[in-house]
């Protein structure tokens, strides 16, 4: 396997209400398909890194640390106005900045812990940024979503919007900034979106990168997903679940590259688009050298007088 797993670019169960099984069966699972590297970036939050890197470090897997975010000004409480974006730390300064974004993110947002501009701004350092799911403010921007109506140009597509985003981030980020390419071919909004973004690529000089969002370890569990979300949405019934939600669309490890090159051209990206954005992905695993700081551990100052205490 050339692919690194990368998006939300993965969620365990930390990401509550959407993601399954904990670090270490998504771990397992990615040293028997003969990964060499894979990232966790759950919902809002860090919590599960500690996890990640025990079980990865004693499998032999490289971990690599991010979040996906949900992006939106300070004071917004409303969901959709609440962009996705996959942040990855890569190096030690990166994972710091990681960990302050998240920090402020709370402060701001009790609910749904949300990154500001202005907070992803100071914080920008050792940081590669993907745009994101059909979720980012990218996809809204170029094919309307969470608050931005649909484009009305001739082919319905928001390329002005678009390109004024990737200038935006590009300017902050430079090299670590890329375009997020999914193999979801059976959902249709994932088909206008990545020829698009091939387009938009050619035009700007951002390099594409695949990324599957992956929820749960084995295509098996996706039926768990449509219990989770049931639950955690609360009002609605696992039915209702199954009828709002594509969960026949397996949102898991892919199990080999030919696999993931099929499904990323037949979303329409040529075959060298395809590749490239796969290849991205390994290029990117090479570059993330975090590993999780360590506090020293704290041993009791014993002085003979205390031995006392144990005759």
């Amino acid at each position: 396997m050339r692919y690194v797993s990368l998006h939300h670019l993965h969620h365990s169960t930390f990401s509550h209400g959407d993601g399954h099984k904990l670090p270490a069966v998504h771990v397992a699972r990615a040293v028997e398909l003969g990964y060499t590297a894979q990232a966790l970036t759950e919902h809002g939050g860090t919590s599960s890194h500690f996890q990640f890197e025990q079980a990865a470090v004693k499998a032999g897997l490289k971990p690599i640390f991010g979040l996906e975010a949900y992006c939106g000004p300070v004071g917004e409480n409303r969901s959709q106005w609440k962009y996705h974006l996959t942040i990855l730390a890569e190096n030690q300064d990166g994972y710091r900045n990681l960990n302050r974004l998240v920090t402020q993110s709370w402060r701001d947002h009790h609910y749904h812990p949300t990154v500001s501009g202005e907070n992803l701004k100071h914080n920008s350092p050792g940081l590669v940024i993907l745009s994101g799911c059909t979720g980012s403010l990218l996809a809204c921007s170029l094919v309307g979503g969470k608050g931005i109506p649909d484009p009305t140009s001739r082919d319905g597509y928001g390329w002005d919007d678009a390109r004024l985003v990737i200038r935006r981030f590009a300017s902050l980020f430079g090299a670590n900034y890329y375009l997020e390419v999914q193999p979801f071919y059976e959902l249709e909004k994932t088909c206008r979106i990545n020829p698009a973004y091939e387009r938009l690529s050619r035009e700007t000089g951002v390099p594409l990168v695949a990324t599957c969002d992956v929820h749960y370890p084995r295509p098996a569990d996706s039926e768990m997903q449509a219990i989770l979300h049931a639950v955690h949405r609360k009002n609605q019934s696992i039915d209702d679940a199954m009828r709002a939600w594509n969960y026949d669309v397996p949102m898991t490890f892919p199990e080999s590259d030919k696999e993931l090159g099929e499904r990323l051209m037949k979303t329409g990206l040529s075959r060298d688009a395809a590749w490239e954005a796969i290849l991205n992905t390994a290029y990117i695993a090479e570059r993330c050298t975090v590993t999780l700081p360590k506090a020293e551990r704290l041993t009791y100052p014993i002085q003979e007088s205390d031995w006392e205490l144990w005759k």
